[in-house]
């Protein structure tokens, strides 16, 4: 899996770089089709309040998926958008066990 790393705001640490590797690689355990994936840094300054934008797009043959999240610190906002990966993977994997399932029954009546 190729992992993109993007921040046209402010360039990343070195430890921050290795944070995102570490956390997004755990994705492939859970698809094994992931061709890349791309992760975007934004910071959204709103009046007193300063939030990290992290958007994640997974390139899966067939659907692609699309994931955001927000948070005022970096680990937080790439840790939920991780999470958000797993949760998706997670029911697009047992949708197609459930189509396969279904696939099996008609043809087993």
């Amino acid at each position: 899996m190729k992992i993109i790393i993007e921040s046209p705001d402010f360039k990343p640490s070195k430890s921050l770089n290795e944070y995102i590797i570490e956390k997004v690689s755990k994705l492939e355990r859970l698809h094994s089709g992931i061709i890349s994936a791309e992760l975007t840094l934004e910071k959204d300054v709103k009046k007193t309040k300063e939030l990290i934008r992290c958007t994640l797009i997974l390139n899966i043959p067939g659907k692609d998926e699309y994931l955001k999240a927000n948070s005022p610190i970096f680990e937080d906002a790439i840790l939920k958008v991780v999470e958000n990966a797993q949760r998706r993977l997670r029911i697009r994997k047992t949708q197609k066990l459930v189509t396969r399932k279904k696939g099996i029954k008609e043809k087993g009546k």
